[in-house]
């Protein structure tokens, strides 16, 4: 259960490839060398140490690199016997053990222990086993990271969601969006949430979406982000349609023609009638009206009688009603 919860938080990098590498052949002088990787850099994700770089285009000439095949990546760990020892091989024909997103190649490590400093250096190699040099050396002490935010809640809007959680002293957060269902590598938000409050917008109506909002602390200059606390909510379209305009009132024998300007709303479903007797508004049609007319056959006994229209979209939300205008039925 633990690494089904690691593979979920690192986004579908499955199974880690711990192997030591292989050596290569003897390589001829001349051959080019890729360029050094110089963005090594980690990220601490629930129980998970998140390690990415940009994946090197060119070799240190300067020429297009063509046999890129993988990376060999170096761990060190204080308090350790060793210094830098074989950690993973990665390869770039495997579908294990890394994802890459933007250019970026991400991997983890998630057999490391409570305060214990490690290091860590990768090196591209070619299909000639040919290596790189190595990049930077990312080093980072173990520690435990936050614990997940209070309960966390989400109010549906128009076209967007606001969570909002409890708040702890000395932390800031992330929130993430799932993407169908894979779960992403970089948080919704540019940088930490020092507020306990985030508003996801421009979203599409009547779809459900999955957040989850983690707690962050920074020490050492290393990003520890504890365990996430999920939620999942649908938008919904809570704006009405604009009132009718141009509510005009005729006499047809007994009863009273309404007319008035079609709504230009694209999801206008259609318009509610409402005759006003003694000041008391009544909705004269069963289902909503789909054409800018309407006959009232029964108008009433009183000497004149009033109404008003409202527009109804296919969200069910109701307009203000249109201005209201007045017929004499008896002289």
């Amino acid at each position: 259960m633990r690494l089904k919860r690691h593979i979920l938080v690192v986004s579908c990098i499955l199974l880690a490839l711990t192997s030591c590498g292989k050596k290569g052949n003897p390589v001829p002088k001349g051959l080019p060398v890729p360029a050094a990787i110089s963005d090594l850099r980690g990220e601490v994700r629930d129980d998970v140490l998140l390690l990415s770089f940009s994946i090197p285009g060119k070799n240190m000439d300067g020429t297009q690199i063509r046999d890129l095949t993988g990376f060999r990546i170096l761990r060190s760990c204080g308090g350790c016997a060793a210094g830098f020892e074989a950690w993973k091989d990665i390869y770039l024909t495997d579908r294990q053990g890394y994802t890459i997103r933007n250019g970026r190649l991400f991997t983890y490590d998630n057999d490391l222990r409570q305060g214990f400093s490690y290091g860590y250096r990768v090196f591209p190699e070619t299909s000639k086993g040919l290596l790189g040099d190595g990049s930077n050396t990312f080093s980072v002490m173990w520690l435990e990271p936050p614990a997940p935010p209070g309960e966390v809640s989400i109010r549906e809007e128009d076209s967007r969601l606001v969570l909002s959680w409890e708040p702890a002293s000395d932390t800031s957060y992330n929130v993430y969006r799932w993407d169908g269902d894979i779960y992403p590598v970089s948080p919704l938000n540019v940088s930490p949430l020092s507020a306990s409050r985030f508003v996801d917008m421009n979203l599409r109506n009547d779809k459900e979406y999955r957040f989850e909002v983690r707690a962050l602390r920074v020490e050492g200059g290393v990003a520890y982000e504890g365990a996430g606390k999920a939620v999942k909510g649908t938008p919904r379209d809570r704006t009405p349609p604009q009132p009718p305009t141009a509510l005009k009132l005729d006499r047809k024998g007994e009863g009273v023609i309404l007319t008035w300007a079609s709504n230009g709303e694209p999801d206008l479903r259609g318009y509610n009638v409402y005759r006003v007797e003694a000041g008391r508004p009544t909705r004269k049609n069963t289902d909503q009206v789909l054409e800018p007319r309407f006959f009232d056959e029964k108008p009433g006994s009183d000497p004149y009688v009033s109404y008003y229209i409202t527009a109804v979209d296919k969200a069910g939300n109701e307009s203000e009603p249109s201005q209201e205008q007045t017929i004499i039925l008896k002289e």
